[in-house]
């Protein structure tokens, strides 16, 4: 070897050897205030438990819940309860799906628990709009420093914006281009092929009302049905199925059980909106999807018709965002699917249609009730939070509950137990039951706390009974909760509410 090649190959080693010294520093150094600062989204892995049995990922479909729910508790969280014995964690970003998927996946640490995860399928995911979305780019953004390559590079990348950037009028163009390109089969003849031509004609002639005038709002409405389902889906070019299949050799590779969740779509109002033609595509695009990955030995959840119209939230918009009872039927099916993994750990409960008439919130954050923003850790009774009022905070953790979904045999008595610390007894806080409907005059009756305590900087026990008024047994809400105007901080613990 010459002088030259001998200096050449040293100063090559010394470059090779300065980027590996340069790497860890950052990665030591810098790399955790980074990922705070673009990749946020690693806390959410990150509070996944190491022994968590099983895995729940997906996007809003699983948190969003209807204002008057009576249990507010995302999809995984009704999972659980089919699986006591067993811990079940989730992992939820909204407006993302299968590449967002694999690569928080990709970030779990590894672990010797018995692992499953469940991959939400969002059958909207594979349209055009979707996967050309504006939101595209700031999502591949979150995803850069969190790829399996050396941190120093992915911040490299990130630095000089090596990653699909684009407009949103870029991205428009794209899905625009896609449903001109994109020509639809139908196995009868029809007077549109692609998703502009039968959005035009669609609009052109418009959704009528009973009247036989124009609904210029369903209109509108069918045309979003329109442009969300009217695709096909194509296996092999589809980013989505690759995407998918990394997620597949991600799980052989770390020797998880793998459960595809197809979710539910609102067929029912596809099918009044539009007709058969869009429904023949949803039914299709199920079949490839389902026979798809059954021929890879992937478990498929099947929800596509799980969910009657009026339990999905937004009947104005294309979402998959669902109702109580809805969150519980999307459960109860994975849960089903579930139980091959786990048969000896399964409760067979029916939480669909159960009736409950005894409540409680322990304020850790786990059952979502009214005003959980009072959530607080300075002080608690049990766990690590309680609800804090005062100072401008009126109105504590509330109990909402439709009342006509107590039997009425247990409109007898109303129980009512919490625990209260507080460092003064110098307040007006109450206790406040809330009765209201449209046939009846509002029922308010406030219940001072100072009336049984007294103590001061120690965690009390309050409790009371109502025998139920005639009056308000028609009521439609009742509400439950602490009222405190005062400038005194007072925190409810472990609040317990039974109909008898």
């Amino acid at each position: 070897m010459t002088k030259t090649a001998i200096k050449i190959s040293s100063r090559i080693l010394l470059f090779a050897a300065l980027l590996v010294v340069m790497n860890y520093v950052y990665q030591f150094f810098f790399f955790e205030n980074d990922l705070q600062k673009y990749s946020e989204v690693i806390n959410l892995v990150r509070a996944v438990p190491d022994d968590a049995d099983i895995i729940y990922i997906g996007e809003s479909s699983n948190i969003t819940f209807r204002a008057n729910d009576i249990d507010k508790r995302p999809i995984s969280g009704f999972v659980g309860e089919y699986f006591p014995e067993l811990i079940v964690a989730d992992i939820t970003k909204p407006a993302s799906h299968a590449g967002i998927y694999k690569v928080l996946l990709s970030n779990l640490p590894e672990s010797d628990a018995r692992r499953t995860i469940v991959v939400t399928l969002n059958l909207r995911s594979f349209n055009a709009q979707w996967v050309y979305s504006k939101l595209e780019t700031a999502l591949q953004k979150s995803m850069i420093l969190l790829q399996d390559y050396p941190p120093l590079y992915n911040r490299f990348v990130l630095s000089f914006k090596i990653y699909d950037i684009k407009s949103d009028k870029e991205r428009e163009e794209q899905f625009r281009t896609q449903w001109v390109q994109d020509t639809l089969r139908f196995p009868n003849e029809v007077s549109f092929y692609t998703v502009p031509d039968w959005d035009a004609q669609v609009r052109n002639n418009g959704v009528k009302n009973p009247d036989s005038s124009r609904n210029e709002e369903l209109t509108t409405l069918a045309c979003h049905y329109i442009k969300a389902y009217a695709f096909q889906i194509d296996t092999v070019g589809s980013p989505r199925t690759r995407d998918i299949n990394d997620i597949i050799e991600l799980a052989e590779q770390r020797g998880w059980n793998l459960i595809f969740n197809l979710l539910a779509e609102n067929t029912e109002k596809a099918q009044e909106l539009v007709g058969d033609d869009l429904l023949f595509l949803m039914e299709q695009n199920r079949i490839l999807l389902i026979d798809y990955l059954q021929k890879r030995g992937i478990k498929v959840v099947d929800n596509l018709y799980a969910i009657e119209s009026e339990q999905f939230i937004d009947q104005n918009w294309t979402t998959e965002h669902y109702a109580e009872k809805g969150r519980k039927i999307i459960a109860a099916n994975v849960a089903g699917q579930l139980q091959q993994f786990y048969s000896e750990e399964f409760s067979n409960i029916d939480i669909v249609n159960r009736i409950q008439t005894s409540f409680f919130n322990d304020c850790e954050g786990k059952l979502i009730w009214g005003q959980m923003g009072t959530l607080s850790d300075e002080q608690a009774f049990s766990g690590k939070y309680a609800s804090k009022t005062g100072k401008g905070d009126e109105y504590g953790l509330t109990f909402e509950y439709p009342f006509t979904a107590i039997p009425d045999s247990m409109k007898n008595t109303l129980k009512i137990d919490f625990k209260v610390f507080q460092y003064s007894a110098q307040h007006d806080a109450k206790l406040v039951i809330q009765a209201q409907g449209k046939n009846m005059q509002e029922y308010w009756n406030g219940i001072l706390l100072t009336e049984q305590i007294q103590g001061v900087e120690k965690w009390e026990d309050f409790q009371y009974m109502l025998q139920i008024p005639d009056n308000i047994k028609q009521a439609e809400l009742i509400k439950v909760y602490v009222f405190n105007p005062s400038n005194e901080i007072i925190y409810i613990d472990d609040f317990e509410v039974v109909f008898e």
